[in-house]
């Protein structure tokens, strides 16, 4: 109170408010989903090493073309999901709106231009696979967002992802036959397993009886189990390589190996990077069988 006896108010101050932290673009761009990068790179990869030894007529070029058309339509997909209102990462300001719509008019103008390409390459049959692709997102994107059909839009994502191991077998030797057809549905195989395995630890990272591990596990493990079966049984029947059943043996011995340990705290991000080496290890060990029996 001052000398007149009014209330002196103290000096206002301005106060700096700070702009909330904004989403960056780039994800917009980059696959919220990171275990994706390896369920279409690994396979790819696979794919052309094989495809490369296995012909006499083979090329790097339209494999190198391919691996860009992939890369690309791969891309696509986020930021379209995003302008779409699928994803949970969606272009909220018209900036964002504006980078989503550019990436997906370049990406599809790249992935335009690899396919013209690899149709000047005489590698037109790749498009083919490329229709495969994009059908199996197609139906992810029916299915809609419900966490209950969240594992078998995994599912089907993971054989649109797969697909590139057979094109690029196809793409680098010139052929389609049952050895590009064998590598899709082994990558594919094995992306099925990653993905119930790890819903399996997800389900059960509370669960620290022995016995409830086994009980909730049978499920993935026969799935694993029948994996090797189903590859023995065709190496029997010579539509594949013996050799082939092994690159399925580290995941079995993996879910063992779980079994047996005591119960510790579940780290997602340890998790991602052990699947992440259980996947080179599996394609390490398939591109091994091919190239053995070729």
């Amino acid at each position: 109170m001052n000398a007149q006896g009014k209330i002196a108010t103290a000096p206002t101050r301005k106060v700096l408010v700070f702009p909330g932290p904004s989403r960056p673009a780039v994800r917009l761009m980059v696959p919220r989903e990171h275990g994706t990068w390896g369920l279409l790179l690994f396979p790819l990869i696979s794919g052309a090493i094989v495809g490369y030894v296995a012909s006499s007529k083979t090329s790097v070029k339209p494999a190198l073309w391919f691996l860009l058309t992939a890369l690309s339509a791969f891309l696509i997909y986020q930021p379209l999901e995003s302008l779409l209102g699928l994803s949970l990462i969606k272009a909220r300001s018209q900036r964002q709106q504006r980078i989503a719509i550019l990436s997906v008019i370049a990406l599809a103008v790249i992935a335009t231009a690899g396919v013209l390409e690899l149709f000047n390459l005489r590698r037109g049959m790749v498009l083919g696979f490329g229709l495969m692709a994009l059908g199996c997102f197609g139906i992810r994107l029916l299915l809609g967002t419900s966490r209950l059909m969240r594992v078998p839009r995994q599912l089907i994502g993971a054989m649109g992802l797969s697909s590139a191991a057979g094109g690029a077998y196809y793409a680098a030797s010139g052929r389609i036959d049952r050895t590009g057809i064998l590598l899709w549905l082994a990558s594919w195989l094995f992306a099925a397993g990653q993905i119930e395995y790890v819903h399996l630890r997800i389900s059960t990272a509370q669960v620290r009886s022995r016995r409830q591990k086994v009980r909730s596990s049978l499920g993935v493990c026969f799935l694993h189990l029948l994996m090797i079966g189903a590859s023995i049984t065709a190496a029997f029947a010579g539509f594949a390589p013996f050799l082939l059943a092994l690159a399925f043996a580290p995941s079995v011995i993996r879910i063992a190996v779980w079994l047996v340990k005591p119960w510790q705290p579940l780290g997602i991000h340890i998790l991602g990077f052990s699947e992440l080496l259980q996947g080179l290890l599996f394609n390490i060990l398939l591109i091994f069988a091919f190239i053995i029996r070729g």
